[in-house]
């Protein structure tokens, strides 16, 4: 949906340099502003704007654009109800979701949009707080940084890097009303705030407390040691020592070797490096004789046949390697 607007011609306009008015037109041009959808339609506006002279000869601008209060904005293609939109539900939902829930008000914008206007947002106004936090955290490695906190709100106020005194102070003395300050045991941190905010009552929070206690606790226990008398425990109330069964040991498979099966008739497993095939039925030894070949051996006696190991030429065979045998050959062995 579009609409079309134009300003009027004898309407004068406030220069953007000093600010006096002026009506000697220089020029139109049409600005496209995003609106807000209307009736669940995205809505542009097609706002037709003077270019206008500077009747101030000590002004620097020669011509400037003229400003519709409260429908167009410097170097802005969005009017402000729409970009205050889109300020607020980035505030909301940061950039992915952001761009979802604009998709669902029918305003398509990405999430890099909507992250830059979430960045373009001043921060709003700094608060001395009443009850100040200071703390240190590691930025990396040895290196640390120190965040100040408004313990009320529990909302940070400002960081830098360093833990240094003399920033600290220089802090409190530019924003005064500090009241009480919450700190940890570091020596730093004591005399910036002593310099800075001298009337401030320093404390420490629930989680430093313990910690210094812990550490001191642990000092004296270590320091002392020596002191302690030797701990004699009867025999009867030692604890016994629990004794844990060893699971039984399972043979561990040989690498490059297949599991051996199981003896056929009670007869030993073969010799992976020597080539004994299992033949099966009689057909392997007197197949040859009655004219058939020796892959036809084993389909004579058939599939049921018992298992037995028949040489097609009486005496042992040499030992060969298993790598001079090629694919296809005719493996055999003598009983």
């Amino acid at each position: 949906m579009a609409v079309r607007a134009r300003t009027r011609s004898s309407v004068p306009a406030g220069c953007t340099g000093c600010g006096e008015l002026s009506v000697w037109c220089h020029s139109r041009y049409v600005r496209r502003l995003a609106d807000v959808p209307l009736g669940g339609r995205p809505l542009r506006i097609d706002l037709s704007v003077r270019r206008l002279y500077c009747e101030n000869p000590a002004c620097p601008k020669v011509t400037f654009a003229e400003q519709v209060p409260g429908l167009t904005v410097r170097y802005q293609r969005r009017t402000p109800l729409m970009q205050r939109l889109v300020e607020d539900v980035g505030v909301v939902l940061a950039g992915r979701g952001g761009a979802r829930m604009l998709r669902i008000l029918n305003v398509t914008l990405s999430r890099s949009t909507v992250l830059t206007q979430l960045m373009q947002v001043p921060l709003p106004p700094l608060e001395t707080p009443r009850v100040l936090g200071v703390d240190d955290f590691a930025l990396y490695g040895g290196t640390y940084g120190t965040l100040l906190v408004d313990a009320t709100t529990r909302l940070p106020l400002t960081l830098w890097e360093g833990r240094d005194a003399e920033q600290l102070s220089r802090w409190l003395r530019a924003h005064p009303g500090v009241e009480v300050a919450c700190r940890d045991g570091s020596l730093a941190y004591r005399q910036g705030i002593t310099a800075g905010a001298p009337d401030a009552v320093q404390v420490s929070d629930r989680f430093h407390l313990w910690q210094g206690l812990s550490r001191r606790v642990q000092d004296v226990a270590a320091a002392h040691r020596g002191c302690l008398p030797p701990q004699h425990c009867p025999r009867s109330a030692r604890p016994t020592p629990l004794r844990l069964r060893r699971p039984p040991k399972t043979p561990r498979p040989t690498p490059g070797r297949a599991p051996c099966p199981k003896a056929v008739r009670g007869r030993a497993c073969p010799d992976p490096h020597r080539p004994e095939p299992y033949l099966r039925g009689p057909g392997a030894r007197f197949g040859p004789s009655r004219g058939a070949q020796v892959r036809q051996g084993p389909h004579l006696a058939g599939s049921n046949a018992p298992p037995a190991r028949h040489a097609l030429h009486p005496g042992p065979l040499p030992r060969l390697p298993a790598t001079t045998l090629g694919r296809g050959t005719a493996r055999a062995t003598s009983a």
